[in-house]
């Protein structure tokens, strides 16, 4: 190339000595392509804006032809320059051809360098390996670039943030968060399109929003911003058509900003950049839950164990709590207890809150206790029984290795609860059939025996109660019940207690008292029992009844048989009367649920005439009720009726005809007063 030259610059008629100098690559050092004369190299600097450019250095003349921002070719004249617009442009176009093979050269280069890079980028499996490297690749592809930085959308925070960041403080850009549309990141983010800005101050940049005041503060003094770079790429990467994160790479320091070709390179690198990134992460993906698994197998295998070797449940919790990294605790909900023993109800919350609260979110797999506390429940459920709950004291998010611990503790919990809870309907069982047989003894050394094995004691007197569950046809629901009720029934009056059990939907209760002072007090926690359990909102209905106090051993039939009375008396189960007294029920304990057809048969023998003789409003039958309700006197009963007493005379006449009875004959008398009684308690 050297000859044309030379002879193309003596026919355009250059005499004076003169030399031709090119400079390259992103260093821009000047090497010699003709200098016959031993000239000193130009000191320009590269001047951008026009190829062709005159300039005078010491006597010198300097005529730089500019091809792109890594080449240029400086033609170096002693004195002042003599070549005119033609003749340089005739130059510009024949030294083209050195600037092609340099791009051509380069060119190969550049794609060797990203293939290279595209080897490594996409080598790992490792997802945090992957974001390093195409940081640490990218620059040596983009080389006009200072540093980068790699963002992903987080979407529990809803914000933008730095997983990668290569050429500057990691530490201190990891505090930043962008919202969608915030800063070059955020706006490739919301928009899909790659940000080029060479010029900060290019108005058509307003469109990306500016960098928050709060991540200029969290950037730390050297953060920079649009207004303070010489150029920024923010290029977004695609995943299966989803944009996966954000490359973030700005030029502050190095001579060349970034351009349209830096940009060109990226899409080429890009491309095999997003696929490593979906490869990473469905490795990621599937190392997690295998990890995952080993986790689950080793915690259920842990769990087992102690299950197997009937370890308990104080031992499971003590267990649980290692594995979680924090203390658990167990509220059992049938047997109202806590595990640990040591362990106590969360402040002013009883087991019934604790029930309520569970039964009324459903199925959820844990809850906050309430959005003031930072108590959280885990229910334990064996099918739509709740047995339980596990509660944990924490603010914290549990991490998923302690989520899987309290998932695979709570099905083997539930478990070791309902094989419990088998063990003590076992255990009622046999207390029912050692009560049958108290019952039924005639031996005295018979009678002793099974009260010593119900652990019956005389303190001075019995009286037994019997409480029934109505409304559940669930059996495993009822049987929850049962087992709460009788929790509930040993907490509030322990002390007055001899023996209780559950059977089927009844349960018998044997209390021991001092006297009828004591009896009183054990009534009354009974029907604040009963009344409580009415309150609390269930689909059930709890009522009950007891019998009269006994003081000796032999009498606890009596007393049993006098609760089975007054529990099937029409006054039971009434709103107002929870608990049925034997001794309040007076003559109404001859009418039991035992011969109910027999009193509703009397009750219709008695009414329907008189409503068939009325044929309107039951005038006869509120004649005859007021009546007795006035202790037969026509005066009271006339003024209760509002009619003059000639017409309660008249009435009560016809009250005879109808039913063929006279109210002078004592036991047709007592006949109509008993079938009033009745009538007004059912």
């Amino acid at each position: 190339m050297t000859l044309p030259i030379e002879m193309l610059l003596t026919r355009i008629g250059i005499t004076v000595p003169y030399s031709l100098w090119i400079a390259k690559d992103e260093l821009q050092q000047v090497y010699p392509l003709v200098n016959r004369n031993g000239m000193v190299p130009p000191k320009t600097k590269k001047v951008f804006g026009k190829p062709i450019q005159v300039i005078q250095e010491e006597g010198r003349s300097v005529i730089q032809f500019t091809y792109s921002q890594e080449y240029r070719v400086i033609l170096l004249l002693e004195g002042a320059a003599v070549l005119e617009g033609p003749e340089l442009e005739l130059l510009f176009d024949l030294l083209y051809k050195g600037y092609s093979e340099y791009a051509d050269e380069t060119g190969r280069a550049k794609l060797a360098r990203i293939v290279d890079s595209i080897h490594y980028t996409t080598a790992s499996l490792d997802l945090e390996d992957v974001f390093s490297n195409i940081l640490t690749h990218t620059l040596d592809v983009i080389t006009n670039a200072d540093y980068g930085t790699l963002w992903l959308f987080d979407e529990a925070r809803g914000k933008i943030i730095c997983k990668a960041s290569e050429g500057y403080r990691f530490e201190e850009i990891q505090q930043m968060e962008f919202d969608l549309g915030e800063g070059p990141v955020g706006h490739a983010f919301a928009v899909g399109d790659p940000v080029l800005i060479t010029d900060p101050k290019d108005i058509e940049q307003d469109k990306v929003k500016r960098i928050s005041e709060e991540n200029k503060q969290r950037w730390g003094r050297r953060v920079e911003d649009i207004t303070n770079v010489r150029s920024v790429i923010a290029y977004p990467i695609g995943v299966d058509g989803r944009i996966e994160c954000v490359m973030y790479l700005g030029q502050m320091n190095s001579e060349q900003v970034l351009t349209e070709r830096d940009l060109w390179l990226l899409q080429i690198f890009t491309a095999q950049v997003g696929i490593a990134i979906r490869n990473a992460k469905q490795f990621t993906y599937i190392r997690d839950l295998n990890d995952k698994l080993m986790q689950r197998d080793a915690i259920h295998a842990t769990l087992t164990e102690l299950s197997v070797r009937n370890m308990g449940t104080e031992k499971m919790i003590e267990e649980l709590s290692r594995m979680a990294g924090q203390p658990l605790m167990f509220a059992d909900l049938l047997m109202n207890e806590m595990i640990p023993a040591s362990a106590s109800l969360p402040s002013r919350v009883t087991f019934n809150n604790l029930l309520e609260k569970i039964q009324l979110e459903g199925q959820a797999k844990s809850m906050e206790l309430s959005p003031a506390d930072d108590v959280i429940l885990y229910p334990i459920r064996s099918g739509s029984v709740v047995l339980g709950c596990l509660i944990a004291h924490s603010s914290q998010k549990l991490e998923r290795l302690s989520e899987l611990v309290i998932e695979q503790g709570s099905v083997l919990l539930a478990l070791e609860r309902v094989q419990k809870q088998n063990v003590l309907a076992f255990y009622y069982k046999n207390q029912r059939e050692l009560f049958e047989e108290l019952i039924h003894a005639n031996d005295p050394s018979i009678l002793h025996e099974k009260v010593e094995a119900l652990g019956i004691r005389n303190v001075g007197g019995f009286a037994v109660a019997m409480l029934q569950v109505t409304g559940c046809p669930d059996p495993q629901e009822l049987e929850a019940h049962i087992f709460r009720v009788i929790a509930a029934l040993r907490s509030s009056a322990a002390g007055l207690i001899q023996t209780v059990f559950g059977w089927q939907n009844k349960v018998i209760v044997v209390a021991g008292v001092k006297g009828p002072w004591e009896l009183t007090l054990f009534e009354r926690k009974l029907e604040e029992l009963l009344i409580h359990r009415s309150d609390f909102k269930m689909a059930y209905r709890l009522h009950g009844g007891i019998g009269s106090l006994v003081h000796e051993t032999s009498q606890i039939e009596q007393t049993y048989r006098e609760a089975e009375i007054a529990l099937t008396n029409p006054l039971a189960g009434q709103r107002n009367r929870p608990l049925v007294r034997y001794t309040d029920i007076g003559i109404s304990r001859l009418f039991t649920s035992r011969n109910t057809e027999e009193v509703d048969k009397f009750l219709t023998d008695i009414f329907d005439p008189l409503r068939e003789a009325d044929r309107s409003d039951g005038t006869l039958e509120q004649t005859l009720l007021a009546y007795f309700a006035s202790n037969r006197s026509t005066g009271e009963a006339a003024n209760k009726l509002h009619i003059h007493i000639n017409t309660l005379y008249q009435r009560l006449k016809k009250i005879e005809e109808t039913l063929g009875l006279s109210l002078k004959n004592t036991d047709d008398a007592l006949q109509l007063q008993l079938a009033c009684y009745l009538r007004q308690r059912t």
